[in-house]
């Protein structure tokens, strides 16, 4: 069977899975790729926690609307007690339970950019296709990079067969995948001042930026009073039909419940805070 198309067979085409944003506004379709990134301390983790039980439930991921999907969060850097605690408090704070979020520690290295790694993850896909609601799209969160590659994030030739892995299994399941990773060290000018060179302080090769559909970075607002909020923005989003602005979001730490603070206004071109009322 020919899978090259005219222009008539494209328009009949049907995709052999659902094709609804798994993120609202392009922020996340089946079988693509988003980074989450930002320095240590962040609460990156959580916010994954967060987009992986608003994703398995259907739930608005703060402003966005998400589709139900079957959500595996593979996390390496916590041990699987102090996860499971974090998991917890989480879900009673928010008073939710979710069948189709599953988490997974695993025993022994996963790295991805090998070629057990790439079983060990497949197998775990499989079973994720098994395991949940018949007909779900599957979404992998990897937390973080950095413990899931032999070679260095800023290796071209690792990151490619990373990257090659990672596509192999895009094809063969249509996985859309969440990948959490580090911000590069803060830099400084001559004069003592931050250097932010927005997405490009996503640490390692310039292949990660080429190859991801959406670039989402994390901030730490208040770092000397309470280190509690960061400012989200989206620094790539290449199936946005429309500019996406960010938001600040205020972590409640005792039960570790997020809530949107402040939106950025767009306004003739410069984004600005706007304080809710």
């Amino acid at each position: 069977m020919s899978t090259i198309d005219n222009l008539h067979q494209l328009r009949q085409w049907q995709p052999p899975y659902r094709p609804d944003a798994i993120i609202g506004e392009g922020l996340l379709l089946p079988g693509t790729v988003m980074m989450l990134f930002g320095a240590g301390g962040v609460w990156k983790t959580m916010n994954s926690t967060h987009l992986a039980f608003c994703i398995g439930r259907g739930s608005k991921w703060f402003d966005f609307e998400t589709s139900p999907s079957a959500v595996l969060m593979h996390q390496s850097e916590l041990p699987k007690l102090l996860m499971r605690d974090r998991i917890i408090k989480y879900a009673d704070g928010m008073n939710v339970a979710c069948d189709n979020v599953f988490f997974k520690t695993p025993e022994e290295e996963v790295l991805l950019d090998t070629t057990w790694g790439l079983q060990s993850l497949t197998k775990d896909i499989e079973e994720i296709i098994k395991r949940a609601e018949p007909g779900l799209p599957i979404v992998v969160i990897i937390d973080p990079l950095n413990t899931y590659m032999a070679g260095h994030t800023s290796d071209e030739f690792e990151v490619r067969k990373f990257q090659r892995n990672i596509n192999s299994l895009r094809r063969k399941f249509n996985v859309t995948f969440i990948i959490v990773h580090h911000a590069r060290k803060r830099r400084v000018d001559s004069g003592g001042n931050v250097v932010d060179l927005g997405d490009e302080e996503l640490m390692g090769s310039g292949y990660w930026k080429a190859w991801l559909d959406t670039i989402v970075r994390v901030q730490l607002t208040n770092p000397y009073s309470g280190a509690d909020t960061v400012h989200m923005s989206f620094d790539k989003h290449r199936n946005a039909w429309n500019f996406l602005p960010g938001f600040t979001v205020k972590w409640h730490r005792e039960n570790l419940v997020p809530e949107i603070i402040d939106r950025d206004v767009i306004s003739d071109a410069e984004p600005t805070i706007r304080g809710l009322t």
